[in-house]
């Protein structure tokens, strides 16, 4: 029995280790921002500007839509003094939660240029996402 006992410590040791030890490699060094969206406009929408960091994309780690279990945002992106641009994707769909930044799905601006800025737009106002970038 204290054997057992043994194994299965080392065993949850080992396995603590391994969850502690493996974060996403993609984020070490990206800045996130929390915002709230304004629905499907860019005015009044709380704007980021890309600075450099290891990320090229704008990707959402995290959203909820307080109306519902999912919602559809897409990026919106300009360089300074011009108009703004929808990101290619469009809207993309994702259920409320956490969102893995190294799955392309969640990108909703890829490549990116340092000084550009960029915002998120939501199917719904009010939703509220986390932007990594």
């Amino acid at each position: 029995m204290k054997k057992f006992l043994a194994a299965l410590a080392v065993a949850g040791t080992v396995a603590t280790s391994v969850v502690v030890l493996a974060p996403t490699a993609s984020a070490a060094g990206c800045v996130t921002g929390w915002m709230s969206t304004v629905g499907t406009s860019t005015q009044g929408a709380a704007v980021f500007t890309k600075g450099s960091s290891p990320c090229h994309d704008v990707n959402i780690s995290w959203s909820y839509n307080p109306q519902g279990a999912y919602s559809g945002y897409a990026g919106a992106y300009r360089r300074p003094g011009g108009s703004w641009n929808v990101g290619s994707r469009g809207y993309v769909q994702m259920d409320n939660g956490y969102h893995d930044i190294n799955n392309p799905y969640y990108a909703l601006i890829t490549d990116l240029n340092v000084g550009a800025e960029f915002t998120v737009m939501s199917r719904n106002y009010g939703d509220q996402v986390n932007v990594t970038y």
